[in-house]
């Protein structure tokens, strides 16, 4: 907890939020959220991730009879079971967890052999740009974040799971995205959507025969969640507890929001927007996006040291602190996949009050057709299977291309991994 509650107010120093941006929203919606989950059974998959641990604190305030949180990161997970054991709000709560993957046989078995849950939420993903490093991670990441999604979904239809909704995390690089990430997350959109309509009544997208009810399915994009795992800003704690210098790029502008708020717009996700529909924050281009530059100072600022500035990589690598300066060097990004900016809304999606003051919805446009849909996850799946047959990540983009229409692949010459 001491952790979570430094990691929640380093949030607020990055965000300049005193207080959750959706605050308002969340405690307007407490008799909603109250009436959705207290005394439900709820399945939680990557539960040990920042965004599924900071979800499943929300959902522990409304008393769920039963919870069952599963993630392959063992250790993550038996963590957040300590500290929600720990917590004497929580402590007696019926909680079990399973460090399995979610499109495992194991993962059927506990399906095939549980009373069905009433809500389901999906954290799990391969969320990094990096990704875009070679055709054996874009495929990793094609597994798991469409792949093995569509074979859990049609886990949940055949053994009557998740009637009262089914919520997977998008992200805001779905919208008119610049990588493969983006993409993979945009597709993830529409298999929600096409899991809910009467042409999955038969199967999922890459062939397997199961049938099931429709699902009712939601999702949510936000921006970057600050000093979730994995995350940059994270990376500059790492590095000031290692002695390291802090880098980063001096171009990118990005959104954030704290662990709080990740929690709170996923529960608020999952009951307000009606099936397929995308909640969104209501966040200002010109006061709300932050350079990461800007955002080493502050968190430098709170550690009481003073960035001292290099020109080069190479002069970085050399330099230690000293006194209280902190070696820094940021530059230009020069990574595929990188955009400058972020937006929540994509080209063809229409944006949609629903009486929140700081969410609104995001009606994407229609489904490609399920012809379409098969020929590309069939082809994926091909892929997966015999990574061989891929020449290469044209061959994905060019594919992805066939139902994202707005994907506009960043092409350069660096990834992420060649750069401090």
């Amino acid at each position: 907890m001491m952790a979570e509650t430094r990691l929640l107010e380093l949030g607020r120093l990055v965000t300049g939020r005193k207080q959750s941006l959706f605050e308002s929203d969340y405690r307007a919606a407490a008799v909603q959220l109250e009436e959705a989950f207290s005394n439900r059974r709820i399945l939680v998959v990557g539960a040990a991730g920042s965004i599924g641990s900071a979800t499943l604190r929300c959902l522990l305030e409304w008393r769920p009879g039963e919870v069952l949180l599963v993630d392959t990161a063992e250790n993550n997970l038996v963590e957040v079971l300590r500290e929600i054991r720990s917590d004497p709000k929580v402590g007696e709560s019926n909680i079990a967890i399973e460090p399995i993957d979610f499109g495992s046989p194991m993962m059927e078995s506990i399906l095939a052999g549980q009373a069905g849950f009433d809500w389901v939420f999906n954290f799990a993903a391969v969320k990094h740009v990096r990704s875009e490093r070679d055709v054996p991670s874009l495929l990793q990441m094609v597994d798991t974040n469409l792949l093995k999604a569509d074979r859990f979904l049609g886990w949940l239809r055949k053994y009557g799971h998740g009637q009262m909704g089914v919520f997977f995390v998008s992200s805001d690089k779905a919208a008119n995205p610049a990588n493969l990430m983006g993409a993979s997350k945009r597709m993830m959109e529409q298999l929600l959507i096409w899991h809910g309509s009467e042409d999955a009544s038969q199967g999922n997208l890459h062939g397997e025969p199961i049938e099931g009810n429709p699902l009712r399915c939601t999702t949510a994009r936000f921006a970057n969640v600050a000093f979730s795992d994995g995350s940059l800003l994270l990376g500059f704690l790492n590095r000031i507890a290692k002695g390291q210098p802090l880098a980063g790029p001096s171009d990118i502008r990005r959104y954030f929001v704290t662990l709080e708020e990740a929690g709170q717009i996923c529960c608020l996700g999952a009951i307000c927007p009606s099936h397929g529909q995308i909640l969104v924050p209501r966040l200002s281009l010109a006061d709300d996006q932050k350079n990461f530059k800007q955002i080493a100072e502050l968190v430098l600022h709170h550690y009481g040291l003073e960035p001292r500035w290099l020109d080069t990589e190479a002069s970085a690598r050399l330099a230690t602190p000293s006194g209280t300066t902190w070696p820094c060097f940021f530059a230009p990004s020069q990574a595929m996949g990188e955009k400058e900016y972020e937006e929540f809304v994509g080209t063809g999606e229409t944006p949609l009050e629903i009486g929140l003051d700081n969410l609104h919805i995001v009606e994407p446009p229609p489904l490609p057709e399920t012809k379409t849909l098969k020929e590309v996850f069939g082809k994926l799946a091909r892929w997966r299977e015999e990574p061989d047959l891929c020449t290469g990540k044209e061959q994905i983009v060019d594919c992805m291309k066939l139902v994202v229409d707005s994907l506009h692949h960043v092409t350069r010459e660096h990834s992420l991994d060649k750069g401090m």
